[in-house]
């Protein structure tokens, strides 16, 4: 679990303040506000960029959180602007690294992991496996794709290879 969490979720928001580095250069580029972006949406009924940058950090702790048995950091939702979110994405990478394969041993893949309750609500509690591979993947992806699709559409010079990033090879 400690791969499919901390690892690749630290990647792939490696991989997304990376893209956002390179808005950050294409505004100035351009000479407009870099901020613009932080209300865009793909749909009226979407969320706007800044959320979607909040989801996908709060989805990352939480799974690691939840499945190493510790407490997630809390993070306020009141970033305004494009700094503030590239330093959102800096603690969610700062708390990852906190976490070893170890803090994961004692979670099985049918151990019990209780969702949080919510107004109108109840928390539902689900498997481990469950939990990670049917709620937390999809939902950080689906995010973390979102943000990358309104910097694209925003004219953000980026591909396949931004998002996917640098990937490990081996000799042989």
């Amino acid at each position: 679990m400690y791969y499919l969490v901390v690892r690749q979720f630290a990647r792939s928001l490696k991989n997304l303040d990376a893209v956002m580095a390179k808005a950050q250069q294409y505004a100035d580029a351009r000479k407009f506000d870099v901020n613009n972006f932080c209300s865009a949406r793909l749909f009226p009924d979407m969320l706007p960029f800044t959320v979607q940058i909040r989801i996908a950090c709060d989805t990352a702790k939480a799974a690691a959180a939840n499945l190493a048995a510790k407490p997630a950091p809390t993070h306020e939702d009141t970033e305004t602007t494009f700094g503030e979110l590239r330093e959102r994405v800096g603690k969610c990478l700062a708390y990852l690294g906190t976490l070893t394969a170890k803090d994961f041993e004692q979670t099985k893949a049918d151990s019990p992991i209780k969702m949080p309750d919510r107004p109108n609500r109840p928390g539902k509690t689900h498997r481990a496996e469950e939990y990670l591979i049917a709620r937390q993947i999809p939902n950080f992806y689906f995010h973390v794709t979102t943000a990358y699709d309104l910097l694209r559409q925003g004219g953000v010079e980026v591909g396949k290879s931004d998002y996917l990033g640098e990937l490990e090879t081996i000799e042989g």
